[in-house]
Formats: structure tokens, sequence, C-alpha cells
């Protein structure tokens, strides 16, 4: 008797794709800008969107902004984020290490539907903290943004080859903390350069605030099709 074995991995991936697509079509329906950060455990997303949250208040009402946090079984991130007086709304996937398009259409329902869209301008998508099996798994957001903090290793984005080169977007995050471990900031971009040559590269510290104000402006930049 032969035994056959399925691979059904690029079959899921393939129709995660097109939900994908159903979504993006929804944004911009709505006219609502998506951006999903990606990065692993402790890389500084939820402290670079603390930061960013105050420059996209300067042009968007706080009630037309959405934090939706992804996260396997806590709610302290959003907790964080929700102290910026703008909207937001947990996902908690149980054990899965990714948030799906599924897990983002059950929170527009539970806001409301499609009618929430309507009253939105901005969505932030914080995705669980994971480096692999988010990126395979896109949303349908605008920008990716993958977060690598200096602290994580020099060879980060060597070893995850396949999430920096589908990202738009990367920051090198804890900059501040580069000097007291060593690391070579030059050494990352240039093997971030190498993988994905179209991605802009922001150093960053959330903790000082360096660079943040040049990731909003990207940002702006990258939807509106004028990033140079």
């Amino acid at each position: 008797m032969v035994k056959t074995v399925v691979f059904v991995g690029k079959d899921v991936i393939e129709e995660n794709a097109k939900k994908a697509q159903r979504l993006r079509e929804l944004y911009d329906k709505y006219g609502v800008t998506v951006y999903e950060f990606l990065g692993g455990p402790g890389s500084g997303k939820t402290s670079i969107i603390e930061k960013l949250v105050p420059l996209l208040l300067r042009d968007h009402d706080r009630d037309r902004i959405l934090y939706i946090g992804g996260d396997v079984a806590t709610t302290l991130d959003t907790e964080r984020i929700a102290k910026l007086g703008i909207r937001t709304i947990q996902i908690n996937t149980g054990g899965t290490c990714h948030l799906e398009v599924p897990h983002i259409e059950a929170a527009i329902r539970q806001l409301g539907g499609e009618d929430v869209l309507r009253d939105l301008d901005v969505i932030i998508i914080e995705n669980v903290g994971n480096l692999i099996c988010p990126f395979n798994f896109p949303l349908g957001a605008h920008a990716r943004i993958m977060v690598v903090s200096v602290a994580e290793g020099e060879d980060k984005f060597i070893k995850h080859p396949i999430s920096t080169k589908v990202s738009d977007i990367i920051v090198i995050n804890k900059i501040d903390l580069a000097k007291a471990i060593n690391a070579d900031i030059d050494y990352m971009v240039k093997t971030a350069k190498e993988i994905n040559p179209r991605a802009p590269i922001i150093l960053a510290s959330a903790k000082t605030g360096e660079g943040i104000e040049r990731l909003y402006q990207v940002l702006r930049e990258y939807i509106n099709g004028s990033y140079k």
C-alpha cells in the first residue's frame, strides 16, 4: 500500500491571501487606511504605536482611529493604547501564533459591522508577537511594518529573510541601546537592504522618540504613493 502525504500549507496561505484581498477592498470602499505592525515579542511594537498615535491625532479625530490588538491571552497592550483615547478592540487567539482574516472580520462585526468603517480614517493592527507565522497571513493592510529591536541580534534579518522580504516598511527599534550592547546598526541596515531593497528603513527609539516623526512621514508618503 502506498501512503501519500498531502501538504496543505500552500493552499491555506493562498486561500488567506484571497480573503485578505477582499478585506483590502472593504477598507478601500470606505476610505480607511490600515497599518499592520509585526515583530517578535519585546521588539517594541506597542511602544512604537504609543509614540505614533499622538502624531496621527494631528490629522485625525480620536474616534476615527481604531487599534486592533492581537495577543494569545492578555489585554495588556490594548490597555496601554486605550489610555491614548482612541478606539480599541482586543483579539485573543487562544494559542494561535498569528491573526487571520476571520479575526479581523469578527472584530469589525463586534464593533457594528461595515457601518463602523464609515466612521474611521485609520486602523492600526498589532499582530501577535511572532517573526514567522504572521508574515504568511496578510490582513489586507495597506502597509505592513516590521519592527525589530537591536537587542534581538544583528542577524535577525538574515535569519528571517521571508518576513523581511514581504515587509513594506522596516523599523529598527531601541537604537538607544546599540552602544551598550555593542550592536552594529550599519550591519543590520545593510542586511535588511540586501534582502528587501524596496522597503524604507527607519532607525528608531520608542524610549526617546527618535525616528517616530520620520516613520509617520513615511507611512503617509507610502500610502499616497509619494515615498522617496
